[in-house]
């Protein structure tokens, strides 16, 4: 079950949620090269129930893609997993 939390409210600080986003992202990296594009992290912020993954997707890359390089590589994972947490997308089963 994926909870979207309203902006505002508390988050559970749990690093529970946190891995279990790490497991929705890794899982969408189709070719298993270590690095998430685009179009991968699209289909997991669709995964987690975003009303816009594209548009989601977008601002991830924007704030997560440190070196510009268009995509997040391992380095860069823990950035958009933060991202992803603080905007209220979190796995909890």
């Amino acid at each position: 079950m994926v909870y979207n939390v309203t902006k505002g409210s508390e988050l559970p600080s749990n690093t529970a949620n946190k891995k279990q986003l790490r497991k929705v992202f890794l899982d969408c990296d189709v070719d298993d090269n270590s690095v998430l594009t685009m179009e991968e992290i699209k289909n997991a912020f669709d995964r987690l129930g975003s009303l816009f993954p594209g548009f989601r997707a977008w601002r991830a890359l924007k704030r997560a893609d440190k070196n510009k390089d268009g995509c997040i590589s391992l380095d860069e994972l823990d950035n958009l997993i933060d991202y992803a947490y603080k905007r209220g997308y979190f796995n909890v089963g």
